[in-house]
């Protein structure tokens, strides 16, 4: 599949919904080529990257930390597939390079923001227990290691499955969440993991909630139209909205599901990570 009908280079939407929704003009994508890139597969990742065994149920979970001295917050990365990221002792990446919060991993250090990004525990897959209590500790622990390397407020960011881990954490950790975003949310049982973000509580949300999701989304998992369906089931948020962008582009072979498609925002990273951006910001951090 090549780019859609619409502006190849993406566009948003004003979302037709009752609650109130975030729209936006389309931003120049000179930002993704001037950004830096993540770090690709192999490599160390820089800005000061601090890697740390976190302590666990059960073992360790390697985490990562990225920060600047003017970082106002910290944005906790939480990626797709089996979770398994394959963090080495300096940062490099060897798992899930091409998941769209990996790869932009250096973006969102230029938009100021310290990063945090787990590891799965124990090297295991979190293939069907992003939803548990255990992970949602696990998470806190994350938080707790990045807010030892700066004191500031945190936001969890997830994509597609990565998104019933932000939820969980966001159900269940309380204060130490200010916020999260919810990027290709999974609201369908059609994948091998068996679980939704309505499996993590979301009515048990608190916080503000920012949910993203790209018309041109094929991923069975992960159908757009359902995005109205997830702002419903944020019943204790108090602020949550939506963003739809449109943009068809796909690399050739990639499955609907994987990062570089629609499902992961592919030739619109920018502009993405741009608005998530501006919402934090907005809402204080940074």
């Amino acid at each position: 599949m090549g780019m859609g009908p619409a502006d190849a280079r993406g566009r948003l939407h004003r979302c037709p919904i009752a609650v109130r929704c975030a729209a936006w003009s389309a931003i120049l994508l000179a930002f993704a080529a001037t950004s830096h890139a993540g770090p690709a597969l192999g490599q160390t990742a820089t800005a000061a990257a601090i890697v740390s065994d976190v302590p666990v149920a059960g073992g360790t979970e390697r985490a990562l930390f990225l920060g600047g001295q003017q970082a106002r917050a910290i944005v906790l990365l939480l990626p797709d597939g089996d979770g398994i990221i394959g963090l080495d002792s300096r940062g490099g990446v060897h798992q899930l390079g091409q998941n769209f919060l990996v790869r932009t991993l250096g973006q969102w250090v230029a938009q100021g923001f310290a990063v945090a990004l787990p590891d799965a525990p124990n090297g295991t897959s979190l293939t069907g227990r992003r939803h548990l209590p255990a992970y949602a500790d696990a998470i806190g622990r994350a938080i707790d290691f990045g807010r030892s390397g700066a004191a500031l407020p945190v936001w969890l960011i997830g994509t597609s499955a990565g998104t019933t881990a932000a939820v969980n954490g966001a159900a269940r950790l309380g204060s130490k969440v200010s916020e999260a975003v919810l990027t290709s949310s999974v609201t369908r049982r059609t994948g091998a993991s068996g679980e939704t973000i309505f499996d993590a509580d979301p009515g048990a949300i608190a916080v503000p909630v920012l949910v993203v999701g790209n018309e041109y989304d094929t991923c069975a998992d992960t159908p757009p139209g359902d995005a109205p369906m997830v702002l419903s089931a944020l019943m204790r948020s108090q602020r949550k909205e939506l963003v739809m962008v449109t943009s068809g582009q796909t690399a050739k072979g990639s499955d609907p599901c994987q990062g570089m498609s629609p499902h992961g925002y592919l030739g619109i990273e920018g502009m993405v990570v741009q608005r998530i951006s501006e919402w934090i910001r907005a809402a204080g951090g940074g």
